[in-house]
This record gives C-alpha cells, structure tokens and sequence, in this order.
C-alpha cells in the first residue's frame, strides 16, 4: 500500500497585506484533492482562518495518520517555513495529552523548482490580453477620508492568531455594527504571548489576552 494514500494535504497561505484570493486557493484545493488520495485541507499561517494548529486539530481528531504541510510560497518564503515549524511546535506542546500519538507532521520542500519549470511552460504562451481600465485605479471613493471616532485594531499576526485572534476579531466586528468604532486587522504588533491583542486609537490603549467575551465588553465601552 502507498505509504502516501492516507496523508492529509495542508496547503498553507500566508496572505498578503490585501488578504487572500479565497476562491483561488479554494480551486487550488479542490484541483489537488482530485488528484491525490489524502484529504486535502486550506491553512493560513497569519491574518485568515483556519490557523494551522487548527487544521491540525480537525485532523488529529480525524485519525488522520500523517500530514503533510505545504508552503504555497514562490519564490521560497523562509518566514513562512520558520513560522510553520513554530505553529507545529507550538500545537505539539498544547496537547492535553503529550503521551498520544498523533499524526507524523512533515513539511513539503519549496516549490522553487516546479514554479520554474511552469515559468519556462509558461514563457512559449501566447499571453491573456490586458482589458482593464485605467478608472479603476482611481476610484472618487478613495478621497473620502473618514476618521472613526474610535479604531480598534486587532492583531491577527501568526502567533495571536493561534492564541485566538481570528474569534476576537469577529466578536469585535460584530459587536461594534452599527456604532462609530471600526475594527481592522492588522499584522504583529510586538508582545506576541499577550495575545490576542487590541490596540485602542485615538487613545493608545493596548488591552491583551482579548478572547470574544472580552471583545464584547470593549466593544460596548464606548459608543
């Protein structure tokens, strides 16, 4: 039997300062599971959900056996490897019990080389022509500057985002609807096993260890 057939596959994003192109990455996904035995799953190492040590949870839980975790970086993205490794780290410590087994967790090599190869395909392509307009770089909307009365920014950096940060953010966002505070992710902001953290502006305020409910509370401080 294929040593391989039941691996899970983790394709791990980290998004850009823009977010993520969640249908791209969910094609992506879908295009893998059907050529491979494992199940195939979508991790994000900072700013989106599910967390890496999220995913792996789900799997452990599953029985999956081995996972193997795969950067989708190109060119190769050290951070993103060095963070990975300290998420697994980080989830193998968490374990209520060190002493079960859990699934044998690997990491892919880079894709440097099966990128270059697809390049160099690529560069015989006759091309998509460019069909986008100039307007859309300049839109009216985007001189409108509207201060909040109060900005909330929420780290969502790799280790908050494992502390949590991604139900924090949510609480928050869904807390605040319909008030004059704005809420808006944002990447590492420094005291990371504090997390997850809220920073208050115009104030300065940092508030730590933010779980939902006390994202509720914060929320409703002021109006």
């Amino acid at each position: 039997m294929d040593e391989t057939s039941g691996r899970a596959l983790v394709l791990v994003a980290r998004p850009t300062p823009s977010g993520v192109d969640g249908r791209s990455l969910a094609r992506l996904a879908a295009t893998v599971a059907a050529r491979v035995p494992g199940p195939v799953r979508v991790a994000h190492l900072d700013q989106e959900d599910p967390s890496v040590p999220a995913v792996l949870d789900a799997l452990a839980s599953a029985g999956t056996p081995a996972v193997l975790l795969v950067p989708l970086a190109v060119p190769a993205d050290r951070y993103l490897t060095t963070w990975i490794g300290r998420a697994v780290a980080h989830w193998r410590a968490s374990t209520p019990d060190p002493g079960e087994a859990g699934p044998d967790v690997r990491i892919a090599p880079d894709l440097t080389a099966l990128a270059a190869d697809a390049v160099v395909e690529l560069a015989e392509a006759e091309g998509v022509r460019i069909t986008a307009s100039a307007s859309g770089f300049a839109s009216p909307a985007w001189s409108v500057l509207d201060v909040p009365d109060r900005h909330l920014f929420v780290c969502r950096g790799p280790r908050c985002l494992v502390h949590g940060a991604g139900a924090t953010h949510r609480a928050l966002a869904e807390a605040v609807k319909g008030t004059s505070t704005q809420v808006t992710p944002c990447g590492c902001l420094g005291p990371c096993n504090l997390g997850p953290l809220v920073v208050e502006h115009p104030e300065g305020t940092w508030h730590t260890d933010v779980d939902p409910l006390r994202a509720r509370d914060l929320a409703s401080q002021r109006r």
